[in-house]
């Protein structure tokens, strides 16, 4: 399997919605992304919900969620101001 091809866990969560955000997220900046949830045991909340990328697109991948997670943090300290 190629690095194009192979597919990599870039980041757990504990719920689908949140994954599913970042996903969203990715999606928009270009890149595919998936949320992988195994629902017999997420259903007892014991496994994490998994947000995959392709490998070629890990880096890439990652500084958007940083640069999301760096807007979310300004969001949140303007709201908290008003």
């Amino acid at each position: 399997m190629e690095k194009e091809d192979k597919i990599v866990v870039l980041k757990k969560y504990t719920n689908a919605i949140d994954a599913n955000i970042v996903k969203g997220a990715l999606e928009a900046s270009g890149i595919p992304a998936g949320v992988i949830v195994d629902s017999t045991a997420n259903a007892i909340w014991m496994a994490p919900v998994r947000l995959v990328v392709f490998e070629r697109d890990l880096e890439l991948a990652k500084q958007v969620i940083s640069e999301a997670d760096m807007a979310a943090s300004e969001d949140a300290e303007e709201t908290t101001e008003d």
